[in-house]
């Protein structure tokens, strides 16, 4: 029961009392009174009106319980039409939770799909982002990958160029190689015929015994040069397997190869000439280094060009040094030959001196890295003559670092083994062909010698000379190292190690 059912209650109760008591007094006094209603008894009068009081105070009751009270003046008007919606409420609010736990249950069941399905998708979303990720990776791959292509391409379309100017320039030197063989042959069949004029000579006695020594020692020269010649052209042959990043060597090659054809040809047509030139001695022979200088990357314009004349000046004292002369117009005795050279569109064009060491100013500025230049004589050239010379530029790295070992050998230190002469022997053999192999620029200081790439102190040898005498074993290793950090331009400094032979072979 609610409150309000309970507080309609006891005010009932309150004015059935009252009313109980109220009719009592009324009537009892009506009773005293003797009154009378239309004609009717006063005790039946008294019943009548104490009835029709009760009547009056519980309408009255009623009227102001339906005027003051809501809930009270709803249960007047519809109590039973209340009762009727309250049971057909009941049996809908039951089937309403039978159907509210069917929906919590599905609820529950979709509240898991939900999780299941919300875990997929961020797990699907992860793996979205990943592969997003993924592609986008992927597309700037494909972007890097195009533009290298696109690189690559040009690369390759200029160095087709490139190879197709090569190309014209390896024929033309292959047909120059065919004139100097033409020309070496011709040269044969001309000390041919100047031993026949030898044997001639020695017939006429005594007063021609030493021109005919003359011609022949300029036999031998001869011989000699027709041998360069050979060496020259396997150089070539060489250089034509070289042809990318050589190919000014072999124009400069080209050039020389004139010169020396020039020479032979005009020793070919005058043999009185060649008599003249063979009272000279020759200052500067073919192939010869007159001098070399290194120039670090990232030099400016300006001091290359001054290294270059500083290379030229060196080259020029060393000239004067071995008695050439420079010619009455020149204030030099080195000198670089004019050349010959075919243009892209197929014409000749002549590059002078001043032209070459441009070439050498934007090549060795064009490069970026340490570079070495060397001037090398480029013919036989007497004394009181002047010198043609080319420069040859090479990369100048790093190629030993201090205490790197450059190669080792089994020493044996017997006496009767001659220990000195197997260090010399493996000092001018394969501690030269190594460091070459390596790297280093070997200095071509006297034609038909062989090329110096390092030196070492007297000291240092007289003690190694006195620690082959003194080791307690028959053999030792003997292992030659680099004295300093050295580049291919620089003169290797030698120093040794020993170390006792072991059974197992190189310590």
């Amino acid at each position: 029961m609610t409150a309000t059912m309970l507080f309609i209650l006891l005010l009932l109760t309150l004015f059935g009392g009252t009313l109980a008591y109220v009719g009592d007094l009324l009537g009892r006094r009506l009773g005293k009174q003797r009154l009378s209603l239309f004609g009717i008894r006063p005790r039946h009068t008294a019943t009548i009106i104490t009835t029709l009081m009760g009547c009056l105070i519980v309408a009255l009751t009623a009227l102001s319980l339906t005027l003051v009270n809501e809930s009270f003046r709803a249960w007047i008007t519809r109590g039973d039409r209340i009762l009727a919606e309250l049971r057909t409420n009941e049996t809908r609010l039951k089937e309403l939770q039978t159907r509210n736990t069917a929906l919590q249950a599905e609820n529950q069941q979709l509240a898991t799909e939900q999780r299941r399905m919300s875990r997929d998708l961020n797990k699907l979303q992860a793996e979205y982002q990943a592969q997003l990720r993924q592609m986008q990776q992927l597309e700037a791959r494909l972007q890097t990958a195009e533009r290298r292509l696109r690189e690559s391409q040009a690369q390759l379309r200029q160095a087709s160029e490139q190879l197709n100017q090569l190309r014209t320039v390896r024929a033309n030197l292959q047909r120059q190689i065919a004139e100097s063989r033409t020309v070496i042959e011709q040269l044969q069949a001309f000390q041919q015929k100047l031993r026949e004029q030898n044997d001639l000579f020695a017939e006429q006695g005594a007063a021609l015994a030493s021109e005919n020594a003359r011609l022949d020692r300029e036999n031998r020269q001869l011989r000699e040069e027709g041998e360069r010649l050979r060496a020259q052209n396997q150089q070539l042959a060489e250089q034509n397997r070289q042809l990318e990043t050589q190919n000014d060597l072999l124009l400069s090659r080209a050039t020389q190869l004139r010169l020396q054809l020039t020479d032979l040809e005009r020793a070919t047509r005058d043999l009185a000439q060649l008599a003249d030139i063979r009272l000279k001695p020759i200052a500067v022979q073919l192939g010869e280094e007159l001098a070399r200088i290194a120039i670090p990357a990232g030099w400016s314009e300006v001091r290359v060009r001054q290294a270059v004349q500083n290379l030229l000046q060196a080259a020029d004292r060393a000239a004067r040094a071995r008695g050439a002369a420079p010619a009455a117009s020149q204030t030099r005795v080195v000198f670089i030959p004019e050349k010959q050279v075919r243009l892209a569109t197929g014409e000749q064009a002549t590059i002078d001196e001043q032209g070459s060491l441009e070439a050498v100013v934007q090549k060795v500025r064009a490069s970026g890295e340490p570079v070495v230049i060397l001037a090398v004589a480029l013919t036989n050239t007497a004394e009181g003559e002047p010198v043609p010379i080319e420069l040859r530029l090479y990369r100048n790295r790093k190629v030993y670092e201090a205490g790197e070992e450059i190669a080792r050998t089994l020493l044996d230190c017997r006496a009767d083994r001659n220990p000195m002469g197997q260090v010399l022997a493996f000092l001018q053999g394969e501690v030269r062909t190594r460091a070459i192999e390596a790297g280093i620029l070997p200095r071509q200081e006297r034609a038909g010698m062989p090329p110096t790439v390092g030196e070492t102190s007297p000291e240092t040898l007289l003690s190694l000379i006195e620690q082959a005498r003194q080791c307690r074993t028959e053999r030792v290793w003997l292992i030659v190292r680099a004295a300093r950090t050295t580049y291919a331009s620089d003169t290797l400094e030698l120093k040794f190690e020993t170390l006792p032979e072991r059974p197992a072979g190189r310590g």
